[in-house]
């Protein structure tokens, strides 16, 4: 059975069918989702293995959509694509896997892709708990898929032991 990937995104015509052709020629099966509200009902009516979506939406409430797929499966991998570098901590600490940088480099964010499917259920359960940390973030133009895909493990950001929103802003 092909592996589900939610392809949420409603103001790049162009992103979407390159992500989409792409996608389905790797043999995923595509499910694509045009507004977050769309998404969150795709999500719930099917299993999907993977949450793709473009943050740069004109369309508000991406995050609370981020936020309401992942409650309903918190082993969910999200990858976050947008052209706002600024957003990378906030990404982060919403519990998303990465940040891909427009313009998305098609073949990284593949191969990312492919390795989020592939990882095993302790330590998708690792990374959920915040026992690991193993965001990526994956600049426009860099090009160096193997150095921007290796996990950098550091302390949980729970560590500090300050009280925390869902989000992991400190209350």
């Amino acid at each position: 059975m092909k592996q589900k990937v939610l392809l949420v995104d409603d103001d790049n015509e162009s992103l979407l069918r390159s992500l989409r052709h792409s996608l389905s020629s790797e043999t995923y099966e595509v499910v694509l989702a045009e507004n977050v509200q769309a998404a969150i009902a795709k999500s719930q009516a099917g299993e999907i293995d993977l949450l793709l979506m473009n943050l740069d939406s004109p369309t508000k409430g991406g995050w609370e959509a981020i936020d309401e797929i992942t409650k309903e499966n918190p082993f969910l991998p999200v990858i976050m694509i947008t052209s706002q570098a600024e957003l990378r901590h906030l990404a982060e600490v919403a519990g998303t896997c990465a940040l891909v940088e427009k313009p998305v480099d098609v073949p990284m964010l593949l191969q990312m892709i492919r390795e989020l499917l592939a990882e095993l259920v302790p330590r998708r359960m690792e990374r959920v708990c915040n026992l690991i940390s193993d965001f990526r973030h994956v600049p426009s133009g860099s090009g160096d898929v193997p150095e921007l895909l290796h996990r950098r493990d550091k302390p949980p950001f729970h560590h500090l032991g300050l009280p925390q929103s869902r989000w992991g802003i400190n209350e």
